[in-house]
């Protein structure tokens, strides 16, 4: 992850947060249960606040690389309204 956030920097916050420790233990109850993570990793994608994508037990740069590229096109779309006609006279 560490890899992608510096390759989205300015375009995708990233943010981690540990679940377990490598003895298994549950580190936040309250943020494993809101998020409803099951699996690690679990990887969350939000957009102003809402998920809209989730990943689990993916591990390879490329699934994410190729999802977030979609995202952030269609992000860009939304965000692009043409331009409104001039008014008539």
């Amino acid at each position: 992850m560490d890899d992608l956030a510096r390759e989205y920097w300015g375009r995708i916050k990233v943010a981690r947060f540990m679940a377990m420790t490598r003895y298994l233990d549950v580190v936040s109850p309250e943020i494993k249960e809101r998020y409803d993570i099951f699996y690690i990793p679990t990887v969350i994608l939000f957009d102003k606040g809402v998920e809209v994508a989730r990943w689990r037990l993916v591990v390879m740069k490329d699934v994410y690389r190729y999802d977030l590229n979609e995202f952030l096109k269609a992000r860009a779309t939304r965000t692009l309204k043409p331009a409104a006609a001039p008014p008539a006279r």
